[in-house]
């Protein structure tokens, strides 16, 4: 009888385990899915931005002849960088990119653009070319606010998720569930130590 006892016991607790165990599992798997859902969501928006950022470039091309390069350049950085801390950092040097370009048609003086295609207009060309890139910075900002929340869903996921796999159970599946990378740009001291770490770059 106390054999009975003591292999239901150890049974019972087998079971336990297992449930535990299977629990934990799909605790991680979703918790993952999150993540990757919301990086999904994610980078339709980073996307949209990077596709839209060409034709606000365009349109202000028509009105200076300032350099636009730094513009272009970080379009080119965001669209190549690694989802992660880099890509977080290329995509706040586009939004500083795309703000500071929005001043240029205050500093552009009101000068007429004749073309043959502009002639036949009935209202200023240039009128329509600066509210033109006022709707496109417009649309820009909206996706910059979504892209932003965005970020915050996602990092939000990966922090719930990073303290599912810290759990005792959870290191079972280290290797199955592994670890996400947050959408957050490097801080300043990380950035300046990367740099140190580098050395000086040569000319």
């Amino acid at each position: 009888m106390v054999w009975f006892i003591i292999g239901v016991s150890v049974l019972a607790l087998v079971v336990l385990a297992l449930v535990l165990t299977i629990l934990r599992f799909n605790q991680l798997s979703m918790a993952r899915s999150l993540c990757d859902e919301a990086k999904r969501q994610l980078l339709v928006e980073l996307r949209g931005r990077h596709a839209l950022v060409p034709a606000y470039i365009g349109t202000l091309q028509q009105i200076t002849t300032q350099d636009l390069s730094s513009i272009e350049l970080a379009l080119a950085s965001a669209e190549r960088a690694p989802f992660g801390h880099r890509g977080a950092a290329a995509e706040s040097a586009l939004t500083r990119a795309v703000d500071d370009a929005a001043q240029i048609p205050s500093q552009v003086s009101g000068k007429a653009i004749v073309t043959e295609s502009t002639l036949a207009m009935e209202t200023n060309p240039r009128e329509e070319l600066d509210t033109t890139i006022a709707l496109l910075h417009g649309q820009l900002k909206v996706l910059t606010e979504r892209i932003l929340a965005g970020a915050r869903i996602y990092n939000t996921n990966v922090d719930l998720y990073h303290r599912q796999r810290e759990r005792a159970l959870s290191r079972l599946f280290q290797n199955v569930f592994r670890a996400r990378e947050p959408f957050t740009a490097p801080e300043p001291e990380e950035q300046s130590g990367a740099q140190d770490q580098a050395g000086p770059v040569e000319s």
